[in-house]
């Protein structure tokens, strides 16, 4: 089966890991031909699809640029769900106050959930299942009525930051219309001046300090931006007032950083999109840190039997005005020679 071999996207990089996840997820829901991942390369993997149906990373960017384009065209910002979603507006229900209409009331969060539960027995799925990836009904950033629903721990904003635009609509923009993307992604990143991104990317903040011009200058990439965004699904909540998502682990693996901390494995045998659900909430990944110690996962030979040849973990930072960008990742399994 060919092969297509896709260089600038890391396992050992959270962007790059979680764009490889968006083209899964998008074949997953039917937006392109059917395409599984593996995992190439010794400390810096790099991202290798699988498929019948292209030939190699311009067939596959013409696939991928068809559905922004299709997005786009329908005012929507994920295939399968509602175009009002993520909410652009403030729901019907929603009593919540500020500046993003996704950080809601309870009540409003309960009827997007009932909505999909509607959707769901009428036999669409995918609303259901990105809304579970999304919202947390029942955890509220405070007490009181003027509480909201957290979100997907994803969600890191900062300054007037919102979730629709801010990762889901400038991103598809720029890839339906800019030369060279999405294809970029796979090839070598465009940035782009101005571009801030989704806070899924440390090299995309640039403080005044390290800029030539010393003022802030972010430089975001769109491409593996708009795919890693569309990859989250792959990462549900549970909530039950006690908010876990997959993926995320309380540990803080490097001094200046949260803890918030998102862990993934890479794999050699070609893996389609349940199967990597799977290894994404496998308990062998969980972190263990020694007194003191290095921050390290223990699953060895459990591991290698899965097809895992590496284990990565990047923590959150903190800026001053919120939520900062995901750091560089650490190898967390092996352990370095």
């Amino acid at each position: 089966m060919p092969e297509i071999p896709a260089p600038a996207l890391r396992g050992n990089d959270p962007l790059g890991f979680l764009a490889a996840l968006g083209v899964l997820a998008l074949a997953e829901q039917g937006e392109i031909q059917p395409v599984r991942l593996r995992w190439e390369g010794g400390t810096a993997p790099h991202a290798v699809f699988v498929s019948d149906a292209y030939h190699g990373t311009r067939d596959l960017a013409d696939a991928l640029r068809e559905v922004a384009r299709r997005l786009l065209n329908a005012d929507a910002a994920i295939p399968g769900c509602p175009p009002e979603f993520p909410y652009r507006n403030r729901h019907p229900a929603d009593t919540a106050k500020g500046a993003d209409p996704m950080r809601m009331s309870r009540e409003a969060a309960r009827a997007t959930c009932e909505d999909a539960a509607r959707r769901w027995e009428s036999g669409e799925r995918w609303f259901a299942r990105w809304v579970a990836a999304l919202v947390a009904p029942y955890t509220l950033d405070k007490d009181g009525p003027e509480g909201r629903i957290r979100l997907t721990p994803f969600n890191a904003p900062f300054g007037q930051m919102k979730f629709r635009d801010s990762y889901y609509d400038q991103a598809c923009r720029y890839v339906a219309a800019t030369p060279g993307m999405p294809e970029d992604a796979f090839v070598g990143w465009i940035r782009l001046e101005g571009y801030t991104g989704a806070n899924l990317d440390a090299r995309a903040i640039r403080e005044a300090q390290v800029s030539t011009a010393g003022v802030p200058s972010n430089a975001g990439a769109p491409s593996p931006t708009w795919l890693a965004v569309m990859a989250i699904r792959f990462f549900p909540l549970a909530d039950d007032g006690r908010l876990r998502t997959a993926g995320w682990q309380e540990v803080q693996l490097y001094s200046g950083a949260t803890r918030r901390s998102l862990v993934w494995p890479v794999w050699r045998p070609p893996l389609d999109a349940p199967s990597v659900r799977v290894l994404l909430n496998h308990p062998d990944l969980a972190v263990q840190v020694p007194n003191r110690g290095t921050p390290r996962v223990a699953g060895g030979a459990r591991l290698r039997a899965l097809g895992i040849t590496g284990v990565y973990g990047s923590s959150r930072r903190t800026r001053t005005q919120g939520d900062g960008p995901l750091g560089p990742a650490v190898l967390l399994w092996p352990a370095p020679r």
